[in-house]
């Protein structure tokens, strides 16, 4: 070891001194000595961050260690944040500009801005010089946002060579430039643009540009927030160590800021969009209105159509044209019935005896919509009715999980219990449907959280004696409204024959008065809500079972869709194993491809992969031998395989009966998420020694950090209507503050 740090020494001192004296070297050095100050800046914070952390290690006071703790993170950030963060403050420290604008020509307006007719092309020649980076104001009256392509010539290049398309967002300082690497100096450069407006303005191009110092307070918080995160969940954290039963008070606190975050950032996600919020400014303030997208306002019009008496959606307006064709369902024929007669038909409606139907449940329509419209006579917000119900799902889990940790599990720690609810609530498929919190994913989150909160008031209900028939029915009532929103979560209410199979079966109980009237009461709720929309469902159909989604006009003629097995693999795949599409730009992933071999109908939007395989804490459902014996002691394992099948069951009638979405996830991931936590607190709650414990804490702790990352990307994934074209300037913000670099 001795010898190896000797010739370190050597080596190193060599090394810097021939960097140093050599010609060529001590350019490089003069040229980029900004870049070495950068580095020593970080350097520098990151010592005083690591001597206050280490201080903090040997600290015996726990408040005291916590805070300087948080201020070594602190530090550290202020130091990434001064230094690498503005890599290119320092890196064009010493660049000299060169204004290309006078290749515009003379033609400025009155705002000094150049207006590009046409092609959108520019061409600039005999430049001359080694290009580093290359600047694009563009001008007040411009898009939002404008893709630009740059051709370059250089010394190892006689002709043009592409580079990748940027995207320059007005509002968004930072994206103006476009860095270059170049070979030596170019005689040619040319600018494309890709733009719909057929005169664009530009108010100048240069190249060489210094570069601002950009000190962000938001990235700032963001990256101490999560080194925060990281600092208390990391694998050799005493949250590891206190049980979950001996922390009541330290739990509830745990949970109410974990809650309040939550909501918060369901707030920020669910309001990203402004296409999906229906609000609208003017001379009267901010007033609810009608989306853009036809489709996406059933539920309001059916608000209005009860208010009229009336179950369908049109007024008595159905074009001739449609009704008049022999299968109106058939999407082709029908698109071309409408071009050759010029008549509009709706879209992703349910039509039926000459009249358009909503065919999605009606709970959110008479828990949001019909009182919204009644009183405010607008529209509700999808949006915020998915943030609400989001919320009340996030505290549902946490609600559920620690009355079933709290009675089963009593070695749980406290850190296993919070770790594995961050996964389950932002994993499962929830953060997709606030990021499009369109009508939609509405009675999609309202079921996923009617039905955790009524397994809740199930399991407290069957482990009560006070007010026991209270929760009982309490839990079938949300369960029931789960079915009201989503029909397939009726699948998901067949959890309550492992739930209560010992309750009504130990000692014959279910022969008893007292066993009958807990029946009935369990009953009740199901029986009523079942009426409701079965005759909902007759008044409009004619048969109490169906509910419309066969008449939809859609993609595909559903009224011939049926049941086909051949769907059935590729369904399982893509929803479960369909592995991610990776990329080195931000957000990082893009839509997965969907290959088959089934020469059939196959009916699929866009995915961005697998649940199992893009969500690695849902991994642990592999150690489910390993839990199978203590599981069956908790009497947990029927209730674990029962939920596992209904969440391949739910995958199965997603497949045939809707397609591939990526908003279907969601009708599952819980669902699976669900068997996982009891699989990760059965093997938490069996460790025997502190080495053993670490390693599954690390392993549990690195899985869902990755699985966190996945949805940070997802939220930003570009498809069709996403933040990045309905909010270019948010998007292009947080893409700069992510990709510091560019």
């Amino acid at each position: 070891m001795k010898y190896m740090r000797f010739a370190l020494e050597i080596f190193t001192k060599k090394f810097f001194y021939a960097l140093i004296n050599t010609k060529y070297n001590k350019t490089l050095i003069r040229r980029n000595k900004m870049t070495l100050i950068c580095f020593f800046a970080l350097l520098v914070f990151t010592i005083i961050a690591f001597l206050i952390y280490k201080k903090s290690k040997s600290t015996k006071t726990f408040n005291k260690r916590v805070s300087l703790a948080i201020l070594a993170i602190i530090i550290f950030c202020i130091g990434l944040e001064v230094s690498i963060f503005n890599i290119n403050y320092y890196t064009t420290k010493s660049y000299e500009a060169t204004d290309l604008s006078h290749f515009l020509g003379e033609a400025a307006d009155h705002n000094g801005e150049y207006p590009l007719l046409g092609s959108k092309e520019i061409e600039f020649p005999e430049i001359n010089a080694e290009i580093e980076n290359i600047k694009i104001v563009l001008g007040n009256d411009a898009p939002r946002a404008v893709n630009v392509t740059a051709y370059l010539t250089d010394e190892a290049n006689e002709y043009y060579f592409g580079t990748p398309s940027r995207t320059i967002y007005k509002s968004v300082d930072q994206s103006q430039y476009i860095s270059v690497a170049t070979s030596g100096a170019s005689t040619h450069l040319k600018l494309r643009f890709d733009c719909n407006e057929y005169v664009l303005k530009i108010k100048s191009i240069s190249i060489n540009e210094k570069r601002d110092f950009d000190f962000s307070f938001v990235r700032l918080g963001v990256l101490a927030a999560t080194l925060l995160l990281l600092y208390i969940f990391r694998p050799s954290s005493p949250i590891y160590k206190t049980k979950l039963i001996d922390a009541k008070d330290a739990k509830t606190s745990f949970i109410a800021g974990f809650m309040a975050i939550q909501c918060v950032i369901f707030l920020i996600i669910g309001t990203l969009n402004p296409a999906f919020l229906g609000l609208s400014s003017g001379e009267n303030g901010i007033r609810f209105v009608p989306l853009g997208m036809e489709n996406h306002n059933q539920y309001d019009e059916l608000a209005q159509a009860f208010l009229q008496g009336k179950t369908y959606i049109d007024n008595n307006d159905i074009p001739e044209s449609l009704l008049n064709m022999e299968n109106p369902y058939d999407t082709t024929a029908r698109s071309l019935n409408a071009q050759l007669t010029g008549d509009h038909y709706r879209w992703d409606v349910a039509f039926y005896n000459g009249h358009y139907y909503v065919y999605f449940g009606i709970v959110p329509l008479l828990l949001m919509y019909l009182p919204f419209r009644a009183i405010f006579n607008a529209p509700f917000p999808s949006a915020f009715g998915i943030i609400a119900f989001a919320s009340i799902f996030a505290i549902g889990v946490f609600k559920l999980l620690e009355i079933i940790a709290e009675k089963k599990f009593k070695n749980l720690s406290i850190g296993v219990y919070l770790l594995t609810i961050l996964g389950f609530i932002n994993c499962c498929g929830t953060m997709f449907l606030v990021k499009r919190p369109d009508f939609y994913s509405l009675p999609i989150i309202c079921a996923m959280a009617f039905i955790v909160w009524g397994i809740y008031w199930w399991i407290k209900g069957r482990d009560s004696e006070k007010k026991q028939n209270l929760y009982l029915f309490i839990g079938s009532l949300c369960c029931a409204l789960a079915v009201g929103c989503r029909p397939q979560s009726v699948l998901m209410c067949a959890v309550a024959l492992p739930l209560f199979w010992e309750f009504f079966f130990k000692n014959k109980k279910i022969a008893t008065s007292k066993g009958i009237k807990n029946l009935v009461i369990l009953g009740i709720p199901f029986v009523v809500v079942a009426s409701g929309i079965m005759y909902y469902n007759f008044i409009r159909f004619g048969s109490p079972f169906d509910f419309g989604s066969g008449y939809n006009l859609t993609t595909n003629d559903v009224t011939r869709r049926g049941f086909e097995i051949g769907r059935t693999g590729l369904g399982i795949f893509t929803y479960l194993f369909q592995t991610p599409n990776f990329t080195a730009t931000f957000p990082f992933i893009e839509k997965a491809s969907i290959d088959t071999n089934y020469i059939g109908k196959t009916i699929y939007e866009y995915c961005f992969g697998g649940l199992i395989t893009c969500t690695p804490v849902l991994w642990f459902i592999g150690a489910l031998p390993r839990a199978k014996d203590s599981l069956k002691k908790q009497k947990l394992f029927g209730f674990t395989i029962v939920t596992l099948l209904i969440g391949f069951a739910t995958v199965i009638a997603d497949t045939q009966a809707g397609g591939l979405l990526q908003r279907y996830f969601s009708d599952f991931g819980y669902i699976f998420f669900i068997a996982a936590a009891l699989i990760i607190f059965t093997n938490s709650n069996n460790v025997n020694t502190e080495e053993t414990n670490k390693i599954f804490t690390s392993l549990l702790f690195i899985s869902t950090i990755f699985s966190i990352v996945y949805t940070f990307c997802l939220v930003f994934s570009v498809a069709d209507v996403t933040i990045d074209t309905k909010n270019p300037a948010t998007y292009g913000y947080i893409k700069h503050l992510v990709e510091f670099w560019l």
